[in-house]
C-alpha cells in the first residue's frame, strides 16, 4: 500500500508540473487583433513561438482571453496556410485563465485562431478592446492590430512601434510595442477608428430595423459553416498582411 501511495503521489506531481513545462517551452507570444472581424465578432490570433533548438514533439500551452471561442488550432509551417496541420487541444484553467495545450510535431510555432465578441459601433465610430493575460513565467509579447479597409482617424493603445503595412484588400496592419509580461500581467489593446465605406454586416445593428431578429436567426443557423469560412479565408488574409 505504501508503494502504491508513493506511485500515486509521483503521478500527481507530474500532472501538476505538465502545465508549467508547456509554458516553459515558449520563447515568445505573438498577438494579432482584428476588431472589425467579419461582422460576426472580433478575431484574435495568438502564436506561441518555441526556441528553434527545441526538440520536437513538444507540448505548448497558450492562454486565451475570457469568452474566446476557438476557431482553429495547429502548427504554422510558413508556406501555404492550407498545408498547416491542425492539432487538437486540451483545455484547462490556470489562475482563472483558460489555457489551450497542443503538441507541436513539425514546427516551432503554434497558433490559435479565436473569435471574440463584436466591437462597439456608434454611428461610424468603431471601438474595441482585448486583454490577454500571461499565466506562465515572464515572457516577451508582441502584438499588432489589423484595421479594416477605409478606416481613418485610427487610435490604438499601446503605441505603434513600426511602419504600417497595407495588404491587397486595403486593410492596414499596425505593429505595437513589445512588452515583457510577468506572471499574471496582461497585454491590453484598445482601438478606435472612423469607418469608411459600407460597414461590415452584423456589427452595427442601428440600421437593421425590424430585420435584425431575422439576421440573428440566420447567423445562428449558419454559424458552423461560417466559422469554417472565417478560419480559412481570414487566415490567408492575416498571413498576407
Amino acid at each position: 500500500m505504501i508503494r502504491i501511495n508513493r506511485i500515486i503521489a509521483v503521478a500527481i506531481m507530474l500532472v501538476l508540473l505538465l502545465p508549467a513545462a508547456a509554458f516553459a517551452n515558449v520563447m515568445e507570444y505573438q498577438l494579432q487583433y482584428e476588431p472589425a472581424g467579419d461582422g460576426v465578432g472580433t478575431l484574435l490570433i495568438v502564436n506561441a513561438v518555441l526556441d528553434p533548438a527545441t526538440t520536437l514533439p513538444q507540448e505548448v500551452s497558450i492562454p486565451v482571453p475570457e469568452g474566446a471561442t476557438l476557431l482553429w488550432s495547429g502548427e504554422i509551417l510558413g508556406g501555404d496556410p492550407s498545408g498547416d496541420p491542425q492539432r487538437a487541444t486540451t483545455t484547462s484553467e490556470v489562475d482563472g485563465v483558460q489555457v489551450h495545450t497542443l503538441t507541436l510535431e513539425q514546427s516551432h510555432t503554434a497558433q490559435l485562431e479565436l473569435l471574440l465578441s463584436s466591437p462597439s459601433v456608434s454611428g461610424d465610430r468603431l471601438n474595441a478592446s482585448v486583454s490577454w493575460t500571461n499565466v506562465g513565467e515572464e515572457i516577451p509579447v508582441t502584438a499588432s492590430v489589423i484595421a479594416e479597409a477605409g478606416a481613418s482617424d485610427i487610435v490604438i493603445e499601446p503605441a505603434r512601434s513600426g511602419d504600417v503595412q497595407t495588404n491587397d484588400v486595403a486593410q492596414t496592419l499596425h505593429p505595437l510595442e513589445r512588452k515583457r509580461l510577468a506572471t499574471g500581467e496582461s497585454y491590453d489593446i484598445a482601438v478606435s477608428w472612423t469607418r469608411g465605406g459600407t460597414a461590415a454586416g452584423g456589427v452595427d445593428g442601428a440600421s437593421s430595423g425590424g430585420l435584425l431578429p431575422y439576421v440573428i436567426g440566420a447567423l445562428v443557423v449558419a454559424v458552423a459553416a461560417l466559422v469554417v469560412v472565417v478560419t480559412i479565408e481570414r487566415t490567408r488574409a492575416r498571413r498576407n498582411a
